[in-house]
């Protein structure tokens, strides 16, 4: 456990960001990191994807629409797996890639829509997922990748985005689910009741609900 050499890594390069990640295989963020001065604070309320960016990569998590890593074009995306019996391992919960953002989505084009230019090229960061441990002191299992959307799925999820896009520009996002879809979900952001915080939407006064991809 100690401080992170970070300039063993350049910022630029996808390949060398990638194997600056796989050294975290196998173990936990608290074991590469000195996590004292904050792991009270923390603890299980943490996002353990938002303290790798800050605690293990350098970059201050924010909600901007450029990639993480904007000068090598790639996304950080941590995400929970769950193990089987059989030794493999299965999601824990649908991965988000952004948020919707109504206002926006009407006058962009997939090619270079927002979704696009986030996620065209993602760093997946993987870890076990097991109650009773703080969120620091979780396993990351099996190795990181660099993820590209698959050509023969680019089809359909261009087809799911257009969806939601024409959904939107007919006034009904308030209206969109998850099971329009197939690939690319519009999935509620929050667990919703009285004090949600709905968004407008561009051609409805129709308030809508916070949705993610």
């Amino acid at each position: 456990m100690g401080n992170v050499n970070r300039e063993d890594y350049d910022k630029t390069s996808p390949e060398s960001i990638l194997d600056f990640a796989r050294r975290l295989s196998g173990k936990t963020l608290a074991q590469v990191v000195d996590m004292s001065q904050v792991a009270e604070n923390l603890s299980n309320k943490g996002d353990l994807g938002s303290m790798v960016e800050k605690f293990y990569f350098g970059i201050e998590p924010n909600s901007s629409s450029k990639q993480d890593f904007a000068d090598a074009g790639v996304e950080l995306k941590t995400t929970g797996v769950k193990r089987m019996s059989d030794g493999g391992y299965r999601a824990k919960e649908r991965l988000v890639l952004t948020m919707i953002n109504y206002m926006e989505l009407v006058g962009e084009r997939w090619e270079t829509s927002s979704l696009m230019e986030k996620c065209r090229l993602m760093l997946l960061l993987f870890y076990l997922y097991e109650s009773g441990f703080a969120v620091f002191d979780r396993r990351f299992v099996p190795a990181p990748i660099l993820f590209k959307f698959p050509e023969d799925d680019l089809v359909q999820i261009q087809n799911d985005w257009n969806f939601i896009k024409e959904k939107v520009e007919s006034g009904r996002a308030h209206e969109l689910s998850e099971g329009d879809t197939t690939y690319l979900g519009a999935c509620r952001k929050g667990s919703g009741g009285p004090r949600e915080k709905l968004r407008p939407q561009p051609f409805s006064d129709v308030l809508a609900k916070a949705q993610v991809t």
